[in-house]
């Protein structure tokens, strides 16, 4: 897959250009693409590479939304809260069902627990009350199996043999939940569906807006892949554009209105990725931490476990995010605190990583309103925009289509409709190219020349982190990844020099945003 220079879709005009590959981005311009809209879609690093890869990677059966200091309290002073955290948690429950069922090789079940202590925020009939609500929101056939056991018959399982003050332990609840084996990916397919289906994909291309006149917006690409010679500039033309830019929202809004106010309140995730005995590899769990706020730890790639999140509004420089020493002292002291039989300590840490949500600004909600909202930005002076706020991973496709049916009120499709194809992408079977790693055959040099040749992997990293979960499974030695930059430099045309460039920005992004 030739990249061609972008100075050849220099004044071609599309029905919507989206800017930002994330898993929203990805996802709306496969849907636009199917009902019949010339699409292009650019995101100016990598598809899927900021917060769509640093989530907790759990799918989320939408009990997150009930999750609050005080329940009861809270929701009867705002049943504005309540009504949003219900339809999130539909959201969810929908989404779940259809992922399970569709994409079953992206996600993995796992048996979920929470503790319901005597004293806690949720007393056992408020869990049973959230899970019978949950239930009436999802398809039968992909079922939460939610049990909840009295403390004496759960004490021997893991993680709740390790917690705090077992005395105080009530009981606690089991249900199957999911965990993205690697959320990046269904971010890849939809783009790569999208472009199937006629869209134009760009990755390692910056979009910038002009001022919108008749109806039609000018928007100018620019590549930002230096090592890989993706340079240039193009201008197209879009008669309606998508800001679907995540935690960048604000900064594509302002290259065409400056003056527009802010949509976007950031919240920083820490996480920190630990080793657990062989018994827990099925297991996860879920409490309310010291300042009321969820506490997970739940299955991750290669047999770890990851132990999360933080949540602090976040006003750093969003290009460059990651785990600071308060987020890892906060991390461990809470795992220490809720489950000291654990006995995790800083030596325990793998790996981990931080991202910061795109949240909505309202003053309502001090940290953030989570709940998905497609956005008309014409009131914001600009006519024909439109904005996806607050979207996880797992509401991504009701975003799209949320989206797609908004944009048909105003503009009909160029092009007859297709169909999608939700189904994952498989790297092609090639028994005789030696793996990356010894030993394990999932993995092989050729998938990485793959992902450089079909796949629009530009950078070392786009193929070890984004194509594939190499860089989770394994700790990848200097050999493997030198084996890896030459399965794809002959494909892309490094030179001996852009090799080591290629080597040498891997290494840093291992150390700065992954902790490894």
């Amino acid at each position: 897959m030739t990249r061609q220079p972008l100075s050849k879709l220099d004044g071609q005009s599309f029905d919507v250009v989206v800017i930002g590959g994330g898993i929203n981005g990805a996802s709306s311009a496969q849907h636009l693409a199917a009902a019949g809209y010339k699409v292009l879609l650019a995101e100016k690093n990598d598809f899927g590479s900021g917060s769509t890869a640093r989530s907790t990677r759990v799918l989320h059966c939408g009990l997150r939304y009930f999750e609050t200091p005080r329940p009861i309290i809270d929701f009867a002073r705002s049943p504005r809260k309540l009504a949003i955290s219900l339809r999130m948690a539909r959201a969810s429950m929908e989404i779940r069902g259809e992922l399970v069922k569709d994409s079953p090789q992206q996600v993995r079940p796992v048996t979920l627990m929470i503790p319901v202590f005597r004293d806690g925020p949720y007393p056992g009939w408020m869990v049973d009350l959230a899970f019978r609500i949950l239930g009436r929101y999802g398809p039968r056939d992909v079922p939460l199996d939610y049990r909840r056991l009295p403390a004496d018959q759960a004490l021997g399982l893991p993680f709740i043999r390790d917690i705090t003050d077992a005395n105080r332990l009530h009981s606690v609840g089991l249900f199957t939940e999911y965990v993205f084996r690697w959320p990046v990916r269904l971010c890849v397919d939809a783009a790569l569906d999208a472009e199937r289906m006629g869209a134009i994909i760009l990755n390692h291309t910056a979009a910038t807006l002009g001022q919108c006149a008749g109806g039609n917006w000018p928007v100018t690409l620019t590549g930002t892949a230096g090592t890989t010679g993706t340079t240039g500039t193009a201008t197209v033309h879009a008669a309606r554009v998508l800001n679907a830019g995540g935690i960048w929202i604000d900064r594509v809004n302002h290259t065409a209105r400056p003056e527009t106010a802010s949509m976007i309140l950031g919240t920083k995730g820490a996480h920190l990725v630990t080793r657990l005995p062989g018994d827990y590899a099925d297991y996860g769990i879920t409490a309310i931490n010291s300042i009321g706020e969820p506490h997970y730890i739940v299955p991750s790639e290669g047999g770890l476990h990851t132990i999360g999140p933080t949540e602090t509004v976040y006003e750093g420089d969003r290009d460059d995010i990651r785990v600071d020493a308060d987020d890892r002292q906060f991390l461990l002291d809470e795992t220490r605190a809720l489950m000291p039989g654990l006995g995790v300590s800083d030596d325990d840490i793998v790996y981990g990583w931080a991202g910061v949500r795109p949240l909505g600004r309202d003053p309502g909600f001090p940290k953030g309103k989570r709940s998905l909202e497609v956005h008309d930005l014409a009131a914001r002076g600009l006519p024909g925009a439109h904005a996806i706020t607050a979207g996880p991973i797992m509401t991504h496709r009701i975003a799209a289509r949320e989206l797609t049916a908004l944009i048909k009120k105003t503009l009909p499709p160029s092009g007859p409709p297709q169909l999608l194809d939700y189904s994952p992408r498989r790297f092609p079977d090639n028994p005789n190219a030696l793996p990356l790693v010894p030993g394990d055959t999932s993995l092989r040099l050729s998938d990485l020349a793959h992902a450089a040749t079909h796949e629009h992997a530009r950078d070392l990293a786009d193929a070890v982190i984004g194509r594939t979960t190499a860089l989770f499974r394994h700790r990848l030695t200097d050999d493997q990844i030198r084996d890896a930059a030459g399965a794809m430099a002959a494909h892309l045309g490094w030179s001996a020099d852009q090799v080591e460039a290629q080597i040498a920005d891997l290494k840093r992004r291992m150390r700065q945003t992954y902790l490894l």
